[in-house]
């Protein structure tokens, strides 16, 4: 499990990273879906080596005051990933 800012997810994810409405209506929802292509899954695997995943189940990313905890990832058929992704509840007293 990683704990990412929103920066660091933009690093991950590729030039399309995630925009201010995206997040806007994720946090209005509660939830969302992430769609990263497959050549972000593949930027840091050596040749012959298993893709890497920029996310995976359980890794937090942190938006401003919000949290987002990955929690599921499915596999496209061009080779990328849709990350489901659910608000962290906010803590009493935080």
């Amino acid at each position: 499990m990683r704990r990412l800012t929103r920066s660091e997810l933009a690093s991950r994810v590729g030039p399309r990273s995630p925009s201010d409405a995206f997040w806007r209506r994720a946090i209005d929802r509660g939830e969302a879906a992430l769609g990263v292509g497959a050549d972000a899954v593949d930027e840091g695997a050596p040749p012959g080596d298993e893709p890497t995943e920029p996310l995976d189940t359980g890794d937090i990313v942190d938006v401003g005051d919000h949290a987002f905890v990955v929690v599921d990832a499915d596999r496209t058929e061009s080779g990328g990933r849709i990350y489901r992704i659910e608000l962290v509840a906010d803590r009493e007293g935080d």
